[in-house]
């Protein structure tokens, strides 16, 4: 599964692909070497793949032991299986619907078909009209909650999250303001039946992000240590990041991914340049505590800003021809990303914003499937000169850099 990553911070990788192809082989040995009934020898191999960080081979092999063996303990326990009684379920949520209750917020209840006349599945939780109204104003909701995390709905957001309750509410108020701010630039209105559940993963901080992704080496790659974030089809996952507002870019960034590939549906016929630009342009925001301003230049805190700065001087700041026509999935590299951004701040913001649109609405249409494509429509809807557009970029952007304060770094 291709997954986006927003790369902020460098440190080494956990695991190369060549030593996670020797653990895979070494694994697909010692199972061959099991006797199809040998129950005490899917366990031990169980134990050595939790050792080695093989996660998603031990919950196969849990599940092995329990087609041989349905009651065996050890194997439920291990997949997290809940028991009531005698019987095993496979999560909580199955345990209490099969007693027949709902999942309210804060807690399982039952009701009667009267008492719950009002109310609509959101998220998998069921709610009053009062508090779908209020999701609909835009107010999270705080729902289930345990040891060290909490869950909060938004609309269309189910975020679970190891921050503190006010820092994860503001952080979900921010994503609802986001996404309808999103919803309103490609014309996409919501519509509760046909929406889907968007959701967001929040780590206390980068050592337990981190410890994510090495506890599970078959699913996440060894370079999302790298990222403080990343979207992997289906969930955003990230961790506090330095400060509240790069926290809050890293979850925009990840977000954005997310409404492409969930929403819109679009991410996966972009090339790269194009969907981390657009991400990286859309989490450059301002934020007062109350109103959300996304696609901002921000130069207080736009560390891409500073750094475009010191790539323009060593020439490194890339021109139309050059960006249009680099590798369609892009490179994990900061200079990328820098370069991602201003690329598409500029078009954005300045007299070739109308073209722009026309070579966006072909780009998201999926028409323009070769750089050979894109630099043509590029030159029919935004400039035929194309060094006279270099020209004009480079300045305008060395216009802005000059203003990134000199503390910045």
């Amino acid at each position: 599964m291709i997954r986006f990553l927003i790369v902020l911070l460098f440190i080494a990788g956990p695991l190369a692909a060549a030593d996670l192809a020797s653990l895979q082989k070494e694994l697909t040995e010692k199972k061959s070497a099991l006797a199809a009934d040998d129950i005490d020898g899917r366990h031990k191999l169980a134990k050595w793949c939790k050792l080695k960080k093989l996660h998603q081979s031990e919950l196969r092999l849990y599940r092995e032991i329990l087609k041989l063996s349905p009651n065996d303990a050890q194997a439920h326990l291990g997949l997290q299986h809940v028991l009531d009684g005698k019987r095993w379920y496979e999560t909580e949520d199955a345990l209490q619907l099969a007693n027949g209750k709902f999942r309210r917020l804060s807690e399982w209840v039952t009701a009667t078909p009267e008492e719950k006349a009002d109310w609509r599945l959101v998220h998998d939780h069921w709610l009053s009209a009062d508090e779908i109204t209020q999701l609909d104003s835009g107010i999270p909701l705080k729902a289930h909650s345990g040891d060290g995390w909490l869950e909060v709905l938004t609309r269309e957001y189910r975020i679970r999250s190891a921050l503190k309750e006010p820092e994860t509410i503001e952080l979900a108020r921010v994503l609802e303001q986001a996404i309808r701010i999103w919803r309103e630039d490609a014309g996409l209105e919501y519509d509760a039946r046909t929406g889907v559940t968007l959701w967001v993963d929040i780590m206390k901080d980068h050592d337990a992000f981190v410890e994510m992704i090495e506890s599970d080496i078959e699913s996440f790659d060894a370079e999302m240590t790298k990222s403080q974030g990343f979207f992997d089809g289906q969930y955003c996952r990230l961790s506090y990041f330095h400060d509240w507002y790069r926290t809050r870019r890293v979850l925009l960034h990840e977000a954005r991914h997310q409404f492409d590939g969930l929403v819109t549906q679009k991410l996966w016929n972009l090339p790269a340049w194009y969907k981390e630009g657009i991400a990286e342009y859309w989490s450059m925001h301002k934020w007062d505590g109350k109103k959300l301003e996304l696609g901002q230049l921000v130069p207080d805190v736009n560390y891409s800003l500073y750094f475009c700065g010191k790539l323009l001087r060593k020439k490194k700041i890339k021109g139309a021809e050059d960006t249009l026509n680099q590798n369609w999935w892009g490179e994990v590299d900061p200079e990328f990303y820098q370069n991602s951004w201003a690329f598409i701040y500029f078009l954005r913001n300045s007299d070739y914003r109308d073209g722009f649109a026309k070579f966006e609405t072909q780009l998201l249409a999926a028409t323009l499937d070769s750089a050979s494509k894109q630099l043509e429509s590029f030159k029919q809807n935004v400039s035929v000169d194309l060094k006279a557009f270099d020209d004009a970029y480079h300045a305008r952007l060395k216009t802005w850099c000059e203003l990134s304060p000199p503390e910045m770094r």
